[in-house]
Formats: structure tokens, sequence, C-alpha cells
């Protein structure tokens, strides 16, 4: 059975980096022993978070809150508002 990771365990480490620090060591693991399977997926779950599943003879699951996968868009300057400075 999976084991699912939340944001409750560490609040000092963002799930997000768990998640990535896991999936560094089971490919790490696995080049080690030469032969493995390696399977990410990611799914919407509720409230928007992310769900991702790591297959890698066992599974880790990571449930990843909407605010750390989604970054805003960056704001876009528009010439014709005068919000961008370089326009004459």
């Amino acid at each position: 059975m999976a084991k699912v990771q939340t944001v409750t365990e560490s609040a000092s480490t963002s799930a997000v980096d768990r998640a990535i620090h896991r999936i560094l060591a089971e490919l790490h693991d696995g080049l080690r022993h030469g032969f493995f399977e390696f399977t990410l997926t990611c799914e919407i779950v509720g409230q928007e978070r992310r769900r991702l599943t790591l297959r890698a003879g066992k599974s880790h699951q990571f449930v990843i809150p909407k605010e750390e996968c989604v970054r805003p868009a960056a704001p876009t300057s528009d010439s014709c508002d005068g919000s961008d400075p370089s326009a004459d």
C-alpha cells in the first residue's frame, strides 16, 4: 500500500521538496541496482491539490497544495495602457 505524505507531516519542508527528494533517492537506488522500473503520475484531487504517485518497487504518494504547484503568471506590460515603461 502506498504511503501518503501530506503537508502536515513537516511544516518546514514543502511537499514538492519532499517529493523531489524521494524521486531522486529512488532514481539513485535504481541506478545502483542496475535494473529498475520507475513510473511517476500526477492527478488533480480535492481542493485542486496534486497527487503525485511514484512507483519504483514501492509506491509513494505526495499530496501537494495547488499553491506549491501553480505559480502566478508574470505581469505583462502593455504599450497601449501605459504599463510598458519602454514604450514611446
